[in-house]
């Protein structure tokens, strides 16, 4: 009895060490986002969420994103956050290593401007203008925009 409850205990704590929070594969025109429900379109805007269980949650934008995680903040809080490199296509950025940018001259899917880049990255000449923001600003950006309840 006690060789399998140790065995079982070993198993649960060797399982949980393989849980990744990595980010996982979009898959363009396939993937749904989880706020919207749009399906995944452009990769220039993409982010994901990754629960501490590794369980991976898609978004076609930023501003979804931002907007799950203010009306989720207990289980955005136990999550890591990506969002996608808007010049290198299939590139992730940690959320923490990101700068996130609000120019009117960019078209996101949502429709509030905003991709990122990491933070080490200068802007390409040909945006022009861009706010750069950090992710509790965002956050409170869409909540304004979109005028968000919890």
């Amino acid at each position: 009895m006690k060789k399998s409850i140790v065995l079982s205990t070993l198993l649960i704590l060797l399982l949980t060490a393989c849980i990744s929070q990595d980010p996982k594969e979009v898959h363009l025109h396939t993937d749904e986002c989880v706020y919207c429900k749009m399906v995944v379109s452009d990769m220039q805007f993409a982010s994901q969420m990754v629960s501490d269980k590794g369980k991976s949650y898609t978004f076609d934008s930023i501003e979804c994103m931002a907007a799950y995680h203010y009306q989720n903040p207990d289980h955005a809080g136990k999550s890591k956050m990506y969002v996608s490199d808007y010049t290198r296509q299939k590139q992730w950025i940690l959320i923490d290593n990101a700068n996130i940018y609000h120019a009117e001259t960019i078209q996101s899917p949502m429709g509030l401007s905003l991709f990122a880049m990491p933070g080490h990255v200068p802007l390409p000449s040909d945006i022009g203008d861009a706010e750069l923001m950090n992710w509790n600003v965002t956050v409170n950006y869409v909540v304004d925009k979109w005028d968000l309840q919890r």
